[in-house]
């Protein structure tokens, strides 16, 4: 895996790594292409440190400090900061929100659901795309997503609040104001814009991250 650059582009979103083992390294290497603040939390560190980027900023609990100190020496300068709690997805957003940020690639498990709802909860500000799986989980606050693709991508539909009526549109097999209970797979029918939108309630909108990257 590539090092990123020094240079850096405030703008562009942050990479925050709780779990190295949720993307593919040859995608990992595509989100480090415009040189992001890097911050990875104390339980994927081992990992990341493998791969020989340079890190910005670790994220542990005070009792990991004086243990991490000297495996994170070559790292150097590096911020380390320290929580009480173990919840350092959480930790980390408190980081990028005092910073400022307004976007950040979370590479996570989404098996707790913590990384789907701290992007709920910090979308007033931070912009978050969640990989997952080689997936990539967007949240639509206000159920609306529009996006240029190929004939045959397939999305993935999670609704998030009752009384969700949902249409779609460039899809086989269209929606037309129909309440949207549980998660639903749509295939582009059309080379051009698709859209989906709701009455103004929240999606989660999943798609395959090597045909987003690729197309």
């Amino acid at each position: 895996m590539s090092s990123h650059h020094i240079v850096r582009d405030e703008q562009e979103p942050a990479l925050l790594i709780d779990d190295a083992t949720s993307l593919s390294t040859e995608f990992i290497d595509l989100l480090l292409e415009w040189s992001p603040t890097i911050i990875v939390t104390k339980y994927a560190l081992n990992e990341v440190l493998t791969w020989g980027i340079k890190i910005d900023v670790v994220v542990a609990q005070f009792d990991d400090i004086e243990e991490l100190k000297p495996k994170l020496k070559p790292q150097s300068p590096v911020q380390l900061l320290g929580f009480e709690s173990p919840d350092l997805l959480s930790c980390a957003y408190i980081f990028l929100n005092d910073q400022k940020h307004t976007a950040v690639n979370v590479v996570a498990k989404l098996y707790d659901s913590r990384a789907l709802d701290l992007a709920k909860e910090y979308i007033e500000t931070i912009d978050t795309v969640i990989y997952y799986n080689d997936k990539k989980w967007v949240f639509e606050p206000h159920g609306k997503f529009e996006k240029w693709v190929t004939a045959g991508r397939l999305f993935g539909i999670h609704p998030v609040a009752q009384n969700t009526f949902f249409s779609s549109e460039g899809f086989f097999a269209d929606w037309q104001n129909e309440i949207l209970l549980e998660p639903i797979e749509l295939t582009s029918q059309v080379s051009g814009k698709v859209k989906l939108w709701t009455n103004n309630k929240p999606l989660w909108v999943v798609e395959d991250v090597q045909t987003d990257i690729y197309h």
